[in-house]
């Protein structure tokens, strides 16, 4: 029976390291924000009832079984304010990987840069869109202004970020920036590109205001939905 896995470690090659492992062995992961003060994570661990949490290798009673063809568990607050798990398939971040890597004609020759939380979709999305491609992949553990402006020096074209990120780095050392997280600020550079998604559409589904391939809208009192 397929387990939840709780990655409680910051981004890095370890972390992707022990995602694929526990896809391989047919597990699903649960990346657990770093930000998280002791006793937020534990009401997390608490409700989302992983059976392992790495890297203390505890093995946990009573752990959640998952579906076959479940990967990924994001935690969302939603409108609540009460954690909740968003699960996401092998299926569904392939075809999120497929739509992207599409609309912005990546390749094996981008170099895609981690720089926002992995325990988000946008984060995630990062990793999945470099494994899809072949992409080279640098992660850092948390946003730097020196970290990231570094890592595009050295070879990283292209990354995510939100607006507030943005505005304190050049952007024109990157190929492509995609921007998510709230709303975008005006006159953005012509290699942004601003993205619109939930956690539960697996991130950025609109970009630049139109939808990936196979993404269905409709407007509803006035908003978007996918």
């Amino acid at each position: 029976m397929a387990r939840l896995i709780a990655l409680d470690m910051p981004a890095s090659k370890t972390f992707v390291d022990l995602v694929q492992h526990a896809w391989s062995n047919g597990d699903a992961v649960l990346p657990i924000d770093q930000r998280l003060r002791p006793a937020g994570k534990k009401i997390l661990l608490d409700v989302m009832a992983p059976s392992e949490i790495i890297p203390t290798a505890s093995t946990l009673p009573n752990g959640r079984p998952m579906q076959d063809g479940d990967a990924l568990v994001i935690a969302s607050s939603g409108s609540t304010g009460s954690p909740k798990g968003i699960i996401h398939t092998h299926s569904s971040i392939l075809s999120g990987a497929k739509a992207s890597a599409s609309r912005l004609q990546l390749s094996a020759s981008d170099h895609w840069l981690v720089c926002i939380p992995v325990s988000h979709v946008g984060g995630f999305s990062v990793i999945a869109r470099a494994l899809h491609t072949g992409a080279a992949l640098t992660l850092l553990p948390a946003f730097d202004v020196a970290a990231v402006q570094e890592a595009a020096k050295n070879g990283a074209t292209h990354t995510s970020l939100v607006a507030t990120a943005l505005s304190r780095i050049d952007t024109s050392l990157f190929k492509s920036i995609l921007l998510g997280g709230s709303s975008a600020p005006d006159n953005l550079p012509s290699n942004v590109v601003t993205t619109y998604g939930m956690t539960e559409t697996g991130g950025g589904v609109v970009y630049n205001g139109e939808p990936l391939d196979n993404v269905e809208i409709k407007i509803v009192d006035g908003e978007r939905i996918s």
